[in-house]
């Protein structure tokens, strides 16, 4: 099998390569029979700047799904991920304060993990919120991705506050995966899930925020918290195009701009804008979504813009397609937004 390189820091760290195989030992599967079809190793895998392409890591999760006949391995994978295995940013978040903060670090150092993320903290509304995007389209990658993500955050939580009747609401937004039904019953005692809804989002008593950390420690977080900072900043130049475009559509006359012209003011051509906002782990459609759905959030804040005119300003042909855009954005109608946004 052809191995296929990351540019750096992209793709998938190699230290949750060692959590795939932590897993799938589970079914007597060595290192050298999940690896070696793709030349990977784990001395290779534990090197801190390593990464497994999306591809190959798309490969990867697949054959690892036929070793073991289990088509759920996500819901394992968040059983037993462990906050050290998350570098800096784990133990900047165990030895943070409380629940809260830990859930600010993790929204804010995500992406340096996994660039393709995004985590959105909330606390409006009855319950605290997460919501989760996903920009890859990779499959089973993203959905074992989703789950185990979704599983290990609760997991983490229980080992760092040292409290295991921990609930949440998780809804997903694909179907149920196959094999899952045989956990239900487990499940059932933590999670009360929903498949096929319009976003990933879980859902949370705002009590949990303030839950202490069993490992709380302010200088040690700072210490951890400052590296982060410094792999931000280096990592913010490394993704200075998809920075680029987004600073581009946004401060546009016009926030409907198309690939050609956005490519022709950055002196390439659209294919070239593509492969290389690819490899930052995003797309163009999605630049453009993300400023559209900021932009029309602004407008609809405002009682003096009637929904014709924001479709107009955001580039739709008609209210129908704005309102299909932004469900799709938001889960709800602009009108149901605009009349209570913090629903």
């Amino acid at each position: 099998m052809k191995k296929i390189s990351s540019p750096p820091n992209q793709g998938i760290p190699g230290v949750y390569g060692l959590l795939l195989l932590d897993v799938v030992s589970r079914w007597g599967y060595s290192a050298e029979t999940l690896f070696t079809p793709f030349h990977l190793n784990v001395e290779q895998l534990a090197e801190p700047e390593y990464r497994i392409s999306l591809p190959v890591a798309n490969e990867l999760i697949s054959y690892a799904r036929d070793l073991t006949g289990e088509s759920t391995l996500g819901f394992h994978l968040g059983t037993q991920m462990r906050i050290s295995i998350h570098g800096f940013i784990g133990y900047a978040i165990m030895t943070a304060h409380d629940i809260s903060d830990a859930l600010v670090l993790a929204n804010r150092f995500i992406q340096l993990r996994m660039p393709f993320l995004q985590l959105y903290f909330s606390t409006f509304g009855e319950k605290a919120t997460l919501q989760l995007q996903c920009h890859i389209d990779l499959e089973p990658l993203r959905t074992e991705i989703v789950m185990g993500l979704s599983f290990g955050i609760m997991t983490m939580a229980k080992a760092l506050t040292g409290i295991q009747n921990l609930h949440s609401d998780i809804d997903f937004d694909f179907p149920m995966p196959d094999g899952l039904e045989k956990y239900m019953d487990l499940l059932k005692q933590q999670y009360h899930m929903q498949f096929e809804q319009p976003h990933l989002i879980a859902s949370f008593d705002k009590q949990y925020l303030g839950l202490k950390m069993v490992n709380a420690d302010p200088i040690a977080s700072q210490i951890a918290i400052n590296q982060c900072e410094a792999e931000l900043s280096a990592f913010g130049e490394r993704r200075r195009l998809s920075m680029r475009v987004r600073d581009i559509l946004t401060h546009a006359e016009q926030h409907y701009l198309s690939i050609e012209h956005v490519a022709d003011h950055l002196h390439m051509s659209d294919r070239t804008l593509k492969r290389q906002l690819a490899a930052e782990g995003t797309s163009f459609s999605t630049l453009v979504d993300e400023v559209r759905y900021r932009h029309a959030i602004s407008l609809l804040s405002r009682t003096d813009y009637s929904l014709e005119l924001i479709s107009d300003q955001l580039g739709y042909s008609d209210v129908a397609n704005f309102s299909r855009a932004f469900k799709r954005w938001n889960g709800r109608s602009p009108n149901n937004w605009r009349k209570d946004p913090y629903l």
